[in-house]
Order: structure tokens, then sequence, then C-alpha cells
């Protein structure tokens, strides 16, 4: 009797068999050098809270389809990912976080808000920069959401510039840069400030390459100290030093006539780019300058003006001509009305050029 013929299946074939049987899924999976599916799971059997992972195959309506393990279907509500955060196209892997079992449509209902916040929380790394939005303020600074995480900013770390008021920040959106991540207390602190000052060194490099020596340009006064007027000449500060004001204005710095946020024509005269400084000047003025007008007076003229304003060493008087003087102290008791705006006559004592200073007796 003849042998009975056997016959053996070939490795390949039971692979090929497997393969056949694999959803698009699980072989993306397998190309992608890992395992086909996930550990064997009953899904009916989880509790509301689990973690899982799958892969986006698809959207249907306002739900994003998941297969979880090359058979079983999730679907995760798309209103769940707002403008900041766009739906994840299909392949892209998921976590997410399981609900429940609908058995009307035979799908496992999940959600991705907290185990976003959770992956949010592994990722981050001080130095990162993220986004967020202000949602309130508190006594130190700011409340901000970063991707449903609780963050907070110092008030110092909001501008450049000293900051009074928070409130007009609320709603705002921010770039931001990670400088404290604490994930057992959940403290994350970020910084506006850091990302400002490096666009600010950007714009300030740029703007000193441009700058020339002997050019006019319009500015902004930033800022006036004992020092001088700081003037914002296009992203870089430039000094107007205070013995430059004096010489102009003819008055000490303050009786000094510029203000914060005023416009104003100035001409660069010295650059260093090494240290990063300008030095600027008043554009000349050809007309009526204070030399020409003062030539016009002499010692014991009968002038009239009004008093403009109350120094510690005594009241100036503003002349018809623009030159102001001073009226001292010792001398005020000779005048009936020395308040701001009275008309007063007086005698020109002294004139000193050199210092531009003129020192006028009362004659009322």
């Amino acid at each position: 009797m003849a042998a009975e013929k056997r016959i053996f299946r070939d490795g390949f074939e039971d692979d090929m068999d497997a393969i056949s049987n694999m959803s698009d899924a699980d072989l993306d999976r397998l190309m992608g050098g890992e395992s086909p599916t996930e550990e064997s799971r009953d899904f009916e059997a989880l509790e509301t809270g689990t973690r899982v992972k799958g892969i986006v195959v698809g959207i249907q309506g306002d739900e994003i389809l998941v297969e979880l393990d090359g058979k079983t279907l999730g679907v995760i509500d798309a209103k769940e990912f707002d403008g900041d955060e766009p739906i994840p196209p299909e392949g892209a892997p998921v976590q997410a976080e399981y609900v429940q079992y609908d058995s009307s449509r035979e799908v496992h209902v999940l959600s991705t808000k907290t185990v976003r916040t959770e992956v949010a929380w592994e990722e981050l790394q001080v130095g990162m920069i993220v986004e967020g939005i202000v949602t309130g303020t508190n006594k130190g600074g700011l409340d901000l959401d970063i991707k449903g995480m609780r963050a907070f900013m110092p008030i110092s770390q909001i501008e450049r510039e000293r900051v009074e008021d928070t409130n007009p920040y609320v709603g705002r959106k921010f770039t931001c840069e990670v400088t404290r991540v604490d994930r057992k207390d959940r403290n994350l602190v970020l910084s506006r400030r850091t990302i400002l000052d490096r666009e600010h060194e950007k714009t300030r490099g740029k703007a000193l390459a441009k700058i020339q020596e002997g050019s006019v340009v319009k500015g902004r006064i930033t800022r006036l100290s004992e020092h001088g007027a700081f003037i914002d000449v296009g992203g870089v500060d430039g000094l107007l030093h205070a013995s430059k004001i004096r010489d102009r204005f003819g008055t000490k710095e303050s009786d000094s006539p510029l203000k914060v946020g005023q416009a104003i024509e100035v001409e660069i005269f010295r650059v260093d780019l090494d240290r990063g400084r300008i030095g600027l000047n008043f554009v000349a003025v050809e007309e009526n300058p204070w030399s020409d007008i003062i030539s016009e007076y002499a010692e014991g003229d009968i002038v009239s003006g009004w008093i403009s304003a109350r120094r510690k060493d005594g009241l100036v008087l503003s002349l018809d001509e623009g030159i102001q003087a001073l009226i001292p102290n010792h001398l005020l008791e000779k005048l009936p009305e020395s308040d701001v705006g009275s008309i007063v006559k007086a005698r020109i004592a002294s004139i000193d050029r050199e210092g531009r200073q003129v020192i006028v007796h009362p004659t009322n």
C-alpha cells in the first residue's frame, strides 16, 4: 500500500495568510517595525479612565474614528480639538482615555482631553517655546492656560519695561518660554520677556548696522533721567545728554519741555558699535538761536514776562521773546503776586551767556 502523501505548509505561506488578514492599521505598524497589534485586551471590560492607544483611520461627521487593536473601533468627539490644536490626520497615532462602550453603535467612546494634558506635562522642558492664553491676573503676575495646563507668569516677565496694570492682558495670546517645570506640584512658570529681549536684540543689531554718524532721524522719547533723554531711533535707544538739553533750552533738567512719548528729530553724532551706544544731538536750529535772541538784551534793561514755573532756587520768568530768566528766592518778598501765570516786570541784573542763564530783579 502506497504511503499516504503528507502535505506540509511552508512557513512563508503561513506568514502571508497572517498578513492578508491584517488590518491597514496593523500593516502600518508592521512596516514601521512595531508589533502588529497592541496587547490583546477585553475593551468591554476596561474601566473608565484607562489610557489606550490607537491610530486615526478617518473622520465621520463630528467624530474621529480610531482603530484600537486592528479590529476594535473607538470614536473621539472632534470638538475636543480647537483651532489651536488641529484634528489629527488619518494615520496619526493617538493616546486617549477610555470612557464607555456604546452598545447601540458597537463603538468605544474615548476622550483625549485629560491624556493630552498629561502628555504635555511629560514633554515639557525648561527652554521650550509654548503658546498660551491669559486667563486672569493675580498679585504677582498673570495666570495662563497652556493646552489645559495652568501656568504662571511673574509681572517682571511680561514686558521689557515695568508693568503697573495687568488687567489689559487678560484674554491675550502670548508666545512664552518655559523657565520652570515642577511636575510633582504641577507648577509651570513662563517668561514672555525673554522672547521680547531676543527679538529686541535682533532688531537692535539691524538698526545699529544702518545708523550712520551725521544722519538726522526721527525718534520717540522712551525715558527721561538725570543723564538725559533716551530716544528710540528705529529699534535702538540713543542718549540725548542732559548737558545738551540745558544748552538748548537754557534750563535745568526739571524745567525741560521734553516728555516721555514725545516725537523728536535728532542728529546722530556718535555710534559705538562695540558698546552698542548712540550719542544724539538736537538738530541744528538756524532761526533765532538763544545767543542771537539774548544779544538784544543788556544788563539793566526793564523787561516783562509771565511766571511759568517754580523751582527750588526761585521763580522762572518767561520773557516775550522766549528767553527764560530766574527771580531768586530772596527777592520774592518784593512781588505782590507770585503765582504761576502772573505778569511781572523786572530788571535784568546779570546775563551769563556761556551758562545761558539770566537773573532778574522784580520792579513791581
